[in-house]
């Protein structure tokens, strides 16, 4: 108890310094005790965060154990949460620039291939330095929750880590309907499906992979995403050729039963289809994208066509338009783009060889 009247007699009563000598002998006895819980290290700190969002109904589960499984645990899952410094963090964080990059490797090789990353190149350097943002965002979220949770005392060191800045200026990449068309007719079967529902739907793999037969509603022409990335449960409408293709892949099957599956039966994981949809832009001769972009795609076409903002964002399961309006606006048909092109100078700029003009300078300096 606090006595800031009495004087200080060394037991029921201490000064400043009697009082910070007890509390270092309490601290010393309670890391003698045999019983002593463990510090915290950064491996315990991601698995119990890990463990409580899955238990939370975390969408991107996999990812994130993915995630910390390479760039986190290798450098810093050993060390105490209370010996991270801000220096050391910034050294992990800048370290996983210049890494090489991960590529697939078999299962059952013994080392995992990789790539090295040319940081001279501008945009292989800005996605470099968002992947180590996204790697930085769960770390310091399964650190948040332990500071939250009372498991470390301070969140001093990674709470003045800051993120790279002007990451998020990719090139949104999309196929036309021309190319999209091509990209059917290459793939076969069980990829054909999954191509060709993503490009209607618009939905992320993860959705796509989860649904079920029963999903697909026959009478009002929609597919029904019952888990998306954010939480938030949509209904899909489809076209005359999306609803031709889940009325093909739901005939005669268990509601219940993967509505997009392999070859054998079983619902697609992540991964699975990575190297055949590989070998099937490249034999449509079209640049490199992911299934994920197929998302892009199915957006563009519809702010193209003229779709408001709105009505894209809710198709594609966002909460507001913000994703929509930084990645597709300016594709919208525009009053301002029409202004611009119905009253700025239209000039023809005719061709000509430098050779002509030289001379005539030369015939106009003689004169």
């Amino acid at each position: 108890m606090a006595d800031d009247v009495a004087e200080a007699d060394g037991a029921a009563v201490l000064t400043h310094e009697q009082a910070k000598e007890a509390a270092r002998a309490w601290v010393a006895s309670i890391r003698r005790a045999p019983d002593a819980q463990p510090a915290l290290t950064v491996a315990d700190a991601v698995e119990r965060y890990l463990e409580a969002r899955e238990a939370e109904g975390m969408k991107a589960i996999y990812d994130a154990r993915s995630r910390a499984r390479v760039h986190v645990l290798p450098k810093l899952g050993s060390l105490r949460v209370a010996d991270l410094t801000l220096e050391r963090l910034r050294r992990w964080r800048d370290a996983m620039v210049s890494a090489p990059k991960r590529v697939r490797t078999s299962r059952l090789a013994a080392k995992a291939n990789v790539r090295e990353v040319d940081v001279s190149d501008p945009e292989a350097l800005r996605r470099r330095r968002d992947t180590a943002n996204r790697t930085l965002t769960l770390l310091k979220a399964a650190l948040n929750w332990a500071y939250a949770h009372q498991l470390v005392a301070s969140d001093h060191a990674w709470r003045l880590l800051k993120p790279f800045r002007d990451t998020g200026a990719a090139r949104v990449r999309f196929l036309d309907a021309a190319e999209q068309q091509r990209l059917l007719n290459t793939c076969d079967g069980e990829l054909r499906d999954l191509v060709g529902a993503a490009l209607m739907t618009g939905a992320r793999f993860g959705e796509l992979a989860r649904l079920t037969v029963r999903d697909f509603d026959r009478t009002g022409g929609t597919v029904f995403v019952e888990r998306s990335k954010n939480g938030r449960a949509r209904h899909i409408p489809l076209t005359s050729g999306g609803a031709a293709l889940f009325e093909r892949l739901a005939a005669g099957r268990s509601p219940k039963a993967p509505l997009l599956t392999r070859d054998n039966g079983e619902a697609w994981k992540p991964a699975q289809y990575q190297r055949v949809f590989k070998g099937a832009l490249e034999r449509t001769k079209l640049e490199s994208i992911t299934l994920h972009e197929l998302r892009h795609s199915y957006a563009s076409a519809m702010v193209r066509n003229g779709a408001p903002l709105l009505v894209v964002a809710e198709a594609l399961g966002h909460s507001g338009t913000r994703m929509v309006e930084k990645h597709y606006a300016h594709l919208a048909p525009s009053y301002v783009a029409e202004t611009i092109r119905r009253t700025a100078p239209d000039l023809e700029v005719a061709a000509t060889s430098v050779v002509p003009l030289a001379r005539s300078a030369a015939a106009r300096v003689g004169a």
